[in-house]
């Protein structure tokens, strides 16, 4: 009997050890179902937040790529409208090139024709007055003084002569007129006479301040005459006005006197032509003195002969 209730106490025992275990396991269970649970929630939220992460930083690379598209396209159609403008301007800059090319080919041509009707409206006129555009050889002599002109109290005075050539180009500009354009050389020898010593050029000299001496002096002259010209009916011969400025060189003045490096005569005369020579005679005076001495200036006056 006693060990039948030993072996119920041990069966009792054994079965609230078994019940607290098993209750335990539940819990266990419980608890681990719970867990799992949790971290099945956990988990799912965290996917969720990864999802909705990745969604927006889907959202925000679309966006980054969108934006950065837009950029791509608006740089491209800056770049399209600086092409074309660039375009448009090198094809206005060409047509510009095109449309000067082609007023200076019609300005070239209307001048050209322009020269042409000039040229030939010339040659008209050369035929209907007889008489074309010409060159002469004039080789010359002349009788030069340099007496004062207006003080004829003065003792002092100089005779000379000079010899030359010019060449002249002679251009009729009308029915009887020509313009003539030359160069020419000329040789002058002057001798001075009735020469002081103290060399005072004054008006209140008597014949005693005169030491009789003589003294020579040559120059050359470079001259440039232009002259227009009247020329006959029969256009052999005509006369002439005009000026020739020149340039003297090559010598000095007399005593007490400054030579003059520059000239201006002016000069009337006529001419005739036979061959390529255009003789006449001239009288020319330089407006300009040959030299001076203080206040006074001694003219050049001469006359002419073109052979």
């Amino acid at each position: 009997m006693k060990k039948f209730y030993i072996l119920l106490i041990a069966l009792a025992l054994t079965a609230g050890a078994a019940y607290a275990q098993s209750n335990d396991s539940i819990e266990r269970a419980k608890q681990q179902e719970a867990l799992l649970k949790q971290q099945q929630k956990e988990q799912q939220e965290l996917m969720k937040q990864q999802q909705k992460e990745q969604e927006k930083l889907l959202e925000e690379q679309q966006k980054a790529a969108k934006k950065a598209q837009e950029e791509r396209m608006k740089e491209q159609q800056k770049l399209q409208k600086e092409q074309q403008a660039e375009a448009e301007k090198a094809a206005k800059k060409e047509q510009d090139r095109i449309k000067r090319e082609q007023t200076k080919a019609e300005n070239k041509a209307k001048a050209e024709q322009k020269k042409a009707e000039k040229k030939r409206k010339r040659q008209e006129h050369y035929a209907a007055w007889n008489r074309h555009p010409n060159f002469t050889a004039d080789p010359s002599v002349s009788i030069v003084t340099d007496r004062r002109m207006y003080t004829y109290n003065s003792f002092y005075n100089s005779i000379g002569g000079n010899i030359g050539i010019t060449f002249d180009y002679h251009r009729p500009i009308a029915k009887h007129w020509d313009i003539n354009i030359g160069l020419g050389y000329r040789l002058t020898y002057l001798t001075y006479s009735h020469l002081f010593s103290h060399a005072d050029f004054a008006d209140s000299i008597t014949r005693s301040d005169f030491d009789g001496k003589e003294q020579s002096r040559t120059f050359s002259s470079i001259l440039i005459p232009i002259k227009l010209s009247h020329i006959s009916k029969d256009n052999d011969h005509g006369w002439y006005i005009g000026v020739v400025p020149g340039f003297n060189f090559g010598t000095k003045a007399a005593e007490g006197a400054k030579f003059n490096k520059f000239r201006l005569d002016a000069a009337i005369g006529t001419q005739s032509r036979w061959l390529i020579f255009s003789p006449g005679t001239e009288i020319y005076f330089n407006i300009l003195p040959t030299y001076t001495s203080g206040d006074k200036k001694i003219h050049e006056f001469g006359i002419r002969f073109v052979l």
